[in-house]
C-alpha cells in the first residue's frame, strides 16, 4: 500500500541527469511496502541515452551520508 510523501521522507527523485552524457537517467528502484525508500537504501537509476546504471544511496533525514552506510 503506497502512501503519499512526508515531508520527512529522503529525497529520490524520478530522473536525475547522466553524469557521463548529460542524458536523463530514470529509477528503477521501486519504493517498500509503506511507499518509500529509506536513508541508506541503495536506488538504481538507467541513462535513457547511454544506458549508463548509477546506483546511488538514500541520503539521511539531513541530506548527509553515514559513513556506516557505504560499503
Amino acid at each position: 500500500m503506497n502512501r503519499p510523501a512526508e515531508p520527512d521522507d529522503p529525497p529520490v527523485a524520478a530522473v536525475i541527469d547522466c553524469i557521463d552524457c548529460g542524458g536523463r537517467c530514470h529509477l528503477v528502484s521501486r519504493p517498500d511496502e509503506t511507499g518509500r525508500f529509506w536513508p541508506g537504501e541503495i536506488v538504481i537509476y538507467r541513462c535513457e541515452d547511454c544506458a549508463d546504471r548509477w546506483d546511488l544511496v538514500v541520503p539521511g533525514d539531513d541530506g548527509e551520508l553515514d559513513p556506516s552506510d557505504i560499503w
